[in-house]
Formats: structure tokens, C-alpha cells, sequence
């Protein structure tokens, strides 16, 4: 975030301005609950904040010791009534309401009113300033949101469209909200004032460095004492972390037991079939197979690439997770080169490439991309 973000975040809050927090359908567990702690320290502030996509119920549920109600300012939608004036003479327009509806009572001439000759305009939430948690290929370029966001929240400005992820060698995603935080809230003390942010942002911390084993520096550590002091209860966490999913710990077993290294090529090689996921009683999905990258990634010897290729019904996938992007000497980066010469697109930081007939097409394709990029 710039300098001149953070004025306008200031600027916002100071006039009671209103705040998105948005991700995707596929963001990782770390970013939803960092995207969590920021709508939470929104609203603490006392400003409307909205919040998209909604919570997904399994997510939901792990973190439900953690995570606060639903509840608080929001963003205003505006819906518009259109009634056609060549059908409907409107004479007066009031409401009334009760405990339970509003009533919004139309007086008219020439025909009776009816869902079938008016047309309801819902306009999106327009808020003063976006936080987008999306990655980085799906960042704003042109200064818009993604298409599927735009259709719920439109910004003010585009310049404040505001761009948190981490990438590699960066502070990881957690310090960067938790100073983000410190701007939002007003009294500069998150701890005044009974707040779930402290949980959230110390949870998508210790997943972000599985649990304090990788992507620790003196600033990490700072702050996972901060975040303590503040009141977060790490126990609870721990336990939420370590919930049994036998069926994952299953298949990671013989997703370890399916990989090799590849010397000549600086990578690890890692298979998983249909059996697999049928054995272990898995169902496929982007997350899983992210969750299953970056634990083999965490567990085995560190490598420039790592290889995920997994069978979806007739069909083989892969994902090749980039740990580290120097230039080339073409100046074109790694990731870049790759990119091309896999014909691949880029999803929470991997690529994904494919479709292809079977596992040695897969590998033989791959192999000779890297050649030209290792």
C-alpha cells in the first residue's frame, strides 16, 4: 500500500466512509481469515464494511470459535422499481411498515400493477474504498474489479482499489493487514474493546507460516507476540489447526509416496490419481490440491519448482508452484517463460496447466519447458 493509499484510508475513515473486503470463490484459508480480521476491524471502527463472497460453511465452521457474528454496519444496496409510464399513470408513491415487511404502496391508473409490468434494478454497493485480497494475476490492471465482483460493489474511485497479497519474499499477508488495521482503527488500540481481530490475524498468521516453521522473520515473531498480548487465544487456534481430516492426512500420505526429485531440473515431482482421491475419500477442488502443494512444499527440501499432477475424471491436470522467479537473461521472467510455454494460467500463485491425455504427456511437457527456464 502506498503512502497516498494511506492518506485516503485515513481521509475515509475520518469522514465515516464506507469499506469492501473482497476475495474469490478459491482464496486460501490464510487469506479468508485475514480478509475476516479487516471486515471485523471495520466495523469495530464503527464503519459500514461488505464483505464478498459470503463465508463457505466448512470454512465457517472450523473457525466458528473464532469468528465474529455476522453482524454490524453494512454496505447500502439500492434497489429501483421501473414502471412504465405509457401503462401506468403513478398518482402517489408512499410506505408503511410493520413488525415483520415495508410496504411500498403505489396508487395508479390506466392497469393494475403486477410483477409482470415492472422491472426491479438492483445496483451494486457502491463503498468508498476496496481492500482486495485477490492474487495477483486477477489483481486490478485497469483500474476495475473482476466482473463477478463488480456486479455486487462498485468503487468510488478506482485509485482506491487496494491491492493486499504476498508474494515471495515479501511480510507475509497478516503483518500487512495487521498495519492496515492500525490504521483503521481510530484509537490506535485494538485491545480497549473486546475484538475477534487478534484470533483471526494470529490463525491466518501461524497458516501462513505452518505454524511458525517457514517464512519467519524478526517482524513475524513481533507480531505473533503483539497479537498475544492483545488476547489471542493461541490454544484455540491450535486446536481448530490440528481438527482430524483423516481423509487429507490419507491422501497426503500417498501424495508423499508418489513424489521424487528431479536434480537436473531443480524440481519434486508429486502424482495423485482418481484412486487416490476415491481411496482416501476426497472430492476434487482447487483448495485441495493448493493445501496439498503447499504441505509438500513445507515438508520436503526446498526447490525451485514443485510439480502437482493429479487425474480429473479422462483427463490429467497440473499445477507447478514457481518458489522462486529470477530474471532471465532475456530479462523475460521464469514464471513468464513458463507460463507461455505451458499455455498455462495463473490461480492463487500456481500455474495451471492443461488439459492432457495422461500422466507421461503431462510429465514429458513439463519436463521440457523447464529445460528451457532451469
Amino acid at each position: 500500500m502506498t503512502p497516498l493509499q494511506e492518506e485516503k484510508v485515513r481521509n475515509i475513515c475520518a469522514d465515516i466512509g464506507s469499506f469492501a473486503v473482497v476475495s474469490n470463490d478459491e482464496a486460501a484459508e490464510e487469506v479468508c481469515l485475514a480478509k475476516e480480521a479487516l471486515a471485523a476491524a471495520i466495523k469495530n471502527a464503527g464503519l459500514p464494511v461488505h464483505s464478498y463472497p459470503e463465508r463457505k460453511k466448512d470454512f465457517a465452521e472450523k473457525w466458528v470459535a473464532i469468528l465474529p457474528f455476522e453482524t454490524g454496519a453494512s454496505a447500502v444496496f439500492s434497489t429501483s422499481i421501473l414502471i412504465p409510464k405509457n401503462k401506468i399513470e403513478t398518482k402517489e408513491i408512499s410506505y408503511t411498515e410493520d413488525d415483520r415487511y415495508v410496504s411500498i404502496n403505489i396508487s395508479a391508473g390506466k392497469e393494475e400493477i403486477s410483477k409482470n409490468n415492472v422491472v426491479f434494478k438492483t445496483l451494486p454497493a457502491k463503498v468508498d474504498a476496496v481492500f482486495s485480497f485477490l492474487p495477483p494475476d486477477q489483481e486490478n490492471k485497469d483500474g476495475k474489479l473482476p466482473e463477478e465482483v463488480s456486479k455486487k460493489i462498485i468503487v468510488a474511485e478506482t485509485d482506491n482499489i487496494i491491492n493486499l497479497s504476498s508474494g515471495v519474499g515479501e511480510e507475509t499477508l497478516s503483518e500487512k493487514v495487521f498495519s492496515l488495521i492500525g490504521i483503521i482503527e481510530s484509537s490506535g488500540d485494538i485491545s480497549i474493546k473486546k475484538s475477534p481481530v487478534p484470533d483471526l490475524v494470529f490463525a491466518a498468521l501461524m497458516i501462513e507460516t505452518d505454524q511458525f516453521q517457514k517464512n519467519i522473520s524478526g517482524k513475524t515473531l513481533a507480531l505473533a507476540s503483539s497479537l498475544l498480548k492483545l488476547g489471542a487465544d493461541k490454544e484455540k487456534i491450535i486446536a481448530a489447526l490440528s481438527d482430524k481430516d483423516y481423509p487429507f492426512a490419507r491422501l497426503l500420505g500417498r501424495a508423499m509416496a508418489r513424489s521424487y526429485p528431479n536434480e537436473s531440473l531443480k524440481s519434486v515431482w508429486t502424482f495423485i490419481s482418481d484412486q487416490d482421491l476415491e481411496k482416501t475419500g476426497n472430492k476434487q477442488s482447487p483448495a485441495l490440491f493448493d493445501k496439498i502443494m503447499k504441505k509438500i512444499k513445507n515438508l520436503l527440501e526446498s526447490r525451485p519448482f514443485f510439480i502437482l499432477i493429479w487425474q480429473s475424471k479422462q483427463e490429467v491436470w497440473a499445477m507447478v508452484s514457481v518458489s522462486s522467479r529470477p530474471e532471465r537473461r532475456d530479462g523475460q521472467n521464469i514464471e513468464e517463460k513458463l507460463t507461455t510455454l505451458l499455455s498455462a494460467k495463473k490461480e492463487n500463485g500456481n500455474l495451471i496447466s492443461g488439459p492432457y491425455k495422461n500422466f507421461s504427456e503431462a510429465e514429458l511437457k513439463i519436463q521440457s519447458a523447464l529445460k528451457k527456464v532451469a
